[in-house]
C-alpha cells in the first residue's frame, strides 16, 4: 500500500504582482471608458484598433532595424551582456499591440528617444532581478560508437542520388 499525498494547490503570484495587475486592468478600463465618454464609443474603438495595427507595423520596422543594429554591435566586438540598441523601441512597439490606452501611452513613451530615459532604470532593475538561465550541463549519457564511417567521402556519380548500404539501424541490439 502506498501513501499518496494530496495534490498541492499551485503557487500564487506574489501580492505585489497581483496588485499591479489589478491596478493595470482598472486603469485600462478607466482610460477606455473615459475616452469613450469624451469622443464617443465608435472613435474610441477605432483608435483602440488603430494603435494595434500601428504597433504591428512598428514591430516589423523597429524589429528589423534593431536586429541589424544588434548584429552590427555584436560583430564589432560589443559586449552581449550590455543593453542592445533599440530594445526599448521594440518594447514600445509591442506595447502598442497590446490592447489598452495605458499600455499605448507607455509604448509611445518607449518609442520616443527623449523619454526612454524614464524606463532605463526600470529596465536595469528588472534585469538585475531576473534569474540567470543556464542551458546544458545536465546528465551525461554514456554511449559507444558502433560504426564510424564517413559517407560523404564515398564517390557517387553526380546524376545519381546518394544511397547508403545499411539504412537506419537500431542502436539497441537486443538480447
Amino acid at each position: 500500500m502506498t501513501h499518496q499525498q494530496p495534490p498541492q494547490a499551485p503557487k500564487r503570484a506574489p501580492f505585489a504582482v497581483r496588485l499591479a495587475l489589478a491596478v493595470w486592468i482598472v486603469a485600462e478600463a478607466a482610460a477606455f471608458f473615459g475616452l469613450a465618454y469624451l469622443i464617443g464609443f465608435g472613435y474610441t474603438l477605432l483608435i483602440f484598433i488603430g494603435t494595434s495595427f500601428l504597433g504591428i507595423a512598428l514591430v516589423q520596422y523597429v524589429g528589423a532595424k534593431s536586429f541589424r543594429a544588434a548584429r552590427d554591435y555584436l560583430n564589432s566586438g560589443g559586449d552581449p551582456s550590455r543593453e542592445l540598441p533599440n530594445g526599448y523601441a521594440l518594447a514600445g512597439a509591442f506595447c502598442l499591440i497590446i490592447p489598452g490606452f495605458v499600455t499605448d501611452l507607455i509604448g509611445l513613451l518607449l518609442l520616443l528617444p527623449p523619454t526612454r530615459f524614464l524606463f532605463r532604470g526600470l529596465g536595469r532593475w528588472i534585469a538585475a532581478r531576473t534569474p540567470v538561465m543556464r542551458f546544458g550541463g545536465g546528465d551525461v549519457i554514456d554511449g559507444e560508437v558502433i560504426d564510424e564511417r564517413d559517407y560523404t567521402d564515398t564517390p557517387f556519380p553526380d546524376d545519381e542520388p546518394r544511397r547508403y548500404d545499411n539504412g537506419p539501424r537500431s542502436i539497441d541490439q537486443g538480447p
